[in-house]
């Protein structure tokens, strides 16, 4: 539902674009400077403008979906203030604590879904059944690795989004170019100088809105890597250090 949301949005975003380029590109005269950045835009969209309004359909899904995706990541760091646990230097846990633990967990489980209470929840019980320090390392180790590689899957669609968007600009070009020799012996310049320019104005469209997406895809990435890490630094020092086994 959220992605239908995103997609719409974009559509809508794109159309709008697009419908005031077109317009702009109606309505200048051939030589001004309207008319050239109306072109640039995609506003002959009979013309190749049609590679643009994708490249911007493109580009705004993927802009939302990241958003999204930074939003979560954000919401997940809340529960590192909830004090789920106690994370005072002078707190320890004895084995009956771990039990006391993992009830708790279990009902904040019931009521907020977040990854650090899933972790803790995991670790309880993988050490109420080995009672071993060194198998509760392994396995906060291997959830956290879960989690990441999961991250990294639901990313699999901005990663493709973001390859698109300079791919649809070198179609572009190719159309252009392609346009451009097929009128070649014409010697009609003003049709064979449209043809590049439609060439050159797809790859310049795409190639600024994929160095736009890429600095938020890499934002992305760098909160999430930041996330997992602290995830696993948070249970090693609150839980794991702390456990006192006699």
């Amino acid at each position: 539902m959220k992605n239908l949301k995103n997609f719409s949005v974009a559509v809508l975003i794109t159309l709008s674009i697009m419908g005031l380029a077109v317009m702009g590109y109606a309505a200048s005269v051939e030589g001004k400077m309207l008319h050239r950045v109306t072109l640039l835009l995609g506003g002959d969209l009979l013309g190749g403008g049609y590679i643009q309004a994708l490249t911007y359909l493109a580009f705004f899904l993927a802009f939302f979906e990241i958003r999204d995706k930074i939003y979560a990541v954000h919401r997940e760091r809340r529960a590192f203030t909830m004090n789920i646990i106690p994370t005072s230097e002078k707190n320890v846990f004895l084995p009956d604590d771990i039990n006391n633990l993992k009830f708790k967990l279990v009902e904040m489980a019931r009521k907020d879904r977040f990854i650090l209470i899933d972790l803790l929840k995991k670790a309880c019980t993988k050490f109420r059944s080995s009672s071993s320090m060194g198998e509760l390392i392994d396995i906060v180790s291997i959830q956290v690795d879960i989690y990441e590689n999961k991250s990294e899957s639901d990313q699999s669609m901005i990663r493709y989004l973001v390859w698109v968007i300079p791919s649809l600009g070198f179609i572009g070009t190719v159309i252009g170019i392609s346009m451009a020799l097929a009128i070649a012996n014409s010697g009609d310049m003003q049709a064979i100088t449209q043809a590049l320019a439609v060439a050159f104005d797809t790859t310049l469209v795409s190639l600024v809105l994929s160095a736009i997406i890429m600095f938020y895809l890499h934002e992305l990435q760098e909160k999430s890597d930041r996330l997992h890490s602290d995830l696993k630094e948070f249970v090693i020092e609150n839980l794991v250090n702390k456990i006192e086994i006699h």
